[in-house]
């Protein structure tokens, strides 16, 4: 990065990672750059239209619908192929969507409200007094392995990893006067790298399981399987995926240490970033406010531990958000999908209740702490925090703004549809008819995956499209369909981190640039290529590894089978 150290000093790979990020960099800024990609993905509209591009997929036919002609345009789900809205021409459907493109725009709410709440937790001292004291009383060693082990175990709760982890990731490192980036780099690697890792079964599994078992009866139809009616949606990958949390946690772990930190250098705060001064030693009165505002935690946290508890009760919030609250004819569906009903299955799951659970579990303890230590003296003080995180949230609402625009109109276009059929066309030409024809085919699905999630945020929607083409046709060469769906998930989740499309993205190019101001695309794209590619690489190696020592990808399901 541009404060590393001296460039005669520097290795092959930081010159190559300053190179990216100076080119990168060169690019508008990432708010004139979206409103440019913006008009370039209109423009395509019109001329893929006027072509008269289509494609015939598993759920469907998708022609590309000019956004700025007269002509009427469907929208449609990509996951059936199902119209769910018409306009009588693209320009009515730009004119009528503008605000519900952001309003409806998923992190932008959700983030807002939890940085409200880490702003009170932040300018009322709790968040550094506990990084200091976390500094003296958790092993230097771990503080990286334990950052992106959080962002992976995080993806539990849907999105709330983004929310909490990509902010206190640099404020963690900074407080151990490491670089402030590598923090934000082992956070996001976690939280988005290893969104495929987990230790427990979470939405994602059944989500896509969903798509892999229709798809997986095609092949059965071709060859005389019957993996579709065996296999179970939520497990099938589940004994890969305990591994793949280590993975990723040792991966991430050493191109942060190894990569990462010798090529941004030595952390110096210019005068404009907005960085808190470097912790030292904790006071008397902190450790008696940080006392009080961890028994507030804890009693916040008694009380959502009693929302869970499976009792139907008259009580206040006993009971509120547990499996005892889901209506018959939904616990049916899941026993019938699952086998049983579980924690999980609660709304207390819910990304929108999980949210505001997050919002006072930072602002309740941030207001105690703050009362305590004398930093909110009235309730003005109290709002003066909210108001003055929200202020620093202005650029990412800006960005947040023109990135949902181009987002809808990308998917609105069916352009990233089309991508993704012209890539699977060319993957089933791949010959498979031998050990290495078999690794040189399982590796391009996996760099293709990656590549259509340039283009394409969404999993279970790029599942939709893949599954029913990629299943049989991995079938036909003895890969199972649990094999195929863990392959897509590696490739999926590598480029997670460098692709624009991200829904984060921009909120941690925010989050990066106060630290450093001027951080933009190509600062967060060298930062987090070297575990886009690690974690490519190495995680397709460890599935060969994997599959040729006979494992399980999960309970009962093999990786390589027999063709009748």
């Amino acid at each position: 990065m541009t404060d590393a150290n001296d460039p005669a000093k520097k290795s092959a790979m930081q010159r190559f990672l300053g190179m990216i990020e100076a080119l990168g960099n060169r690019l508008p800024h990432p708010t004139i750059l979206f409103i440019g990609l913006t008009l370039f993905i209109l423009a395509l509209t019109a001329i893929f239209s006027a072509l008269g591009m289509s494609v015939e997929t598993p759920t469907g036919l998708y022609e590309i619908n000019n956004l700025i002609g007269n002509a009427p345009i469907e929208l449609q789900n990509p996951r059936n192929g199902q119209v769910y809205a018409t306009y009588d021409s693209g320009w009515q459907y730009l004119f009528n969507t503008l605000t519900p493109n952001f309003v409806n725009f998923a992190p932008f709410g959700m983030v807002v409200v939890i940085m409200i709440a880490i702003g009170v937790a932040e300018h009322s001292g709790l968040i550094g007094a506990t990084i200091r004291k976390l500094v003296t009383s958790v092993p230097a060693y771990l503080v990286t392995p334990t950052v992106v082990f959080a962002g992976v175990m995080a993806n539990i709760a849907a999105d709330a990893g983004y929310f909490v982890l990509i902010p206190l990731g640099p404020l963690v490192f900074w407080g151990l006067g490491r670089h402030p980036l590598a923090g934000l780099a082992a956070a996001f690697a976690g939280v988005s790298g290893g969104f495929s890792a987990n230790l427990v079964i979470t939405s994602l599994d059944p989500l896509l399981g969903g798509f892999t078992q229709p798809a997986a009866a095609i092949g059965d139809g071709l060859l005389g399987t019957d993996f579709a009616a065996t296999m179970n949606i939520a497990t099938m990958n589940y004994y890969f995926l305990i591994v793949s949390t280590f993975f990723v946690v040792l991966i991430g772990t050493l191109v942060v240490e190894r990569i990462v930190e010798p090529h941004l250098g030595t952390y110096s705060p210019p005068e404009s970033a907005d960085v808190p001064a470097m912790p030292d030693g904790i006071s008397a009165d902190e450790t008696r406010a940080l006392r009080k505002a961890g028994l507030a935690a804890l009693a916040y946290i008694a009380v959502i531990v009693c929302t869970a508890i499976p009792v139907d009760s008259n009580i206040p919030l006993l009971g509120v958000f547990s499996t005892a609250t889901l209506p018959p004819e939904t616990v049916e569906a899941l026993v019938a999908r699952y086998g049983s009903v579980n924690l999980t299955h609660a709304p207390l799951f819910h990304t929108q209740i999980i949210v505001t659970m997050l919002f006072f579990f930072f602002l309740i303890p941030g207001l105690v702490y703050g009362r305590s230590i004398g930093a909110f003296a009235n309730g003005a003080d109290f709002v003066r925090t909210m108001e003055k995180a929200t202020v620093s949230m202005a650029g990412f609402i800006v960005m947040v703004f023109f990135m949902a625009q181009f987002i809808a109109y990308f998917n609105a276009s069916n352009i990233g549809i089309v991508i993704a059929m012209q890539g699977a066309e060319l993957l089933e030409k791949m010959p498979a008819d031998s050990t290495g024809g078999l690794i040189v085919l399982i590796f391009g699905f996996v760099v293709l995956s990656g590549f259509i999630n340039l283009f394409m945020g969404s999993a279970s929607a790029k599942w939709a499209i893949l599954a029913p083409i990629f299943v049989p046709v991995m079938m036909t060469v003895g890969i199972t369909p649990a094999a195929t769906q863990m392959l897509y998930r590696i490739g999926d989740s590598s480029t997670n981190l460098i692709t624009p499309l991200m829904t984060y993205f921009a909120f941690v190019i925010t989050v990066g640039a106060k630290y450093r101001p001027g951080f933009g695309i190509g600062s967060l794209v060298s930062l987090m290529l070297p575990f886009s590619i690690s974690f490519m690489l190495g995680w397709t190696v460890l599935f060969l590894l994997w599959a040729f020592a006979g494992l399980p990808l999960g309970p009962g399901e093999a990786i390589f089978f027999t063709v009748p």
